[in-house]
């Protein structure tokens, strides 16, 4: 269900990686144009009222870093958050937790300062 964390993520999202495709199980929505991002609103783990999903490898490629460098960042991510996260065992892509519209602040400050074009 959506939520304001969601919902604030969701529009952060869309000012660094421009319009997404809501997801065809309506549980959240995809952001292809600058590697594949996914953010989640159902089938998180339990506490957290979103979820956000990153491709690594054509993700780095778009932003000429390193997929090592971007798996930092995202690690980086995780621990200001400290939230679990559900997996996904088809795509298992690293995954960011939140629980709070504080969460989603720090990390999309962090995120923006790195993925910038």
């Amino acid at each position: 269900m959506e939520n304001a964390v969601y919902n604030q993520a969701l529009t952060a999202l869309k000012n660094l990686f421009g319009t997404p495709r809501p997801l065809v199980n309506k549980g959240g929505a995809r952001f292809l144009r600058n590697g594949t991002i996914t953010i989640y609103h159902t089938e998180l783990a339990p506490g957290n009222d979103a979820e956000i999903a990153f491709n690594v490898q054509p993700l780095a490629s778009a932003y000429r870093i390193t997929p090592a460098a971007l798996t930092s960042l995202l690690d980086e991510c995780r621990y200001l958050t400290g939230k679990p996260t559900e997996t996904n065992k088809v795509q298992n892509w690293p995954r960011i937790g939140f629980a709070s519209e504080e969460d989603v602040t720090r990390v999309m400050e962090k995120l923006s300062a790195v993925l910038v074009k």
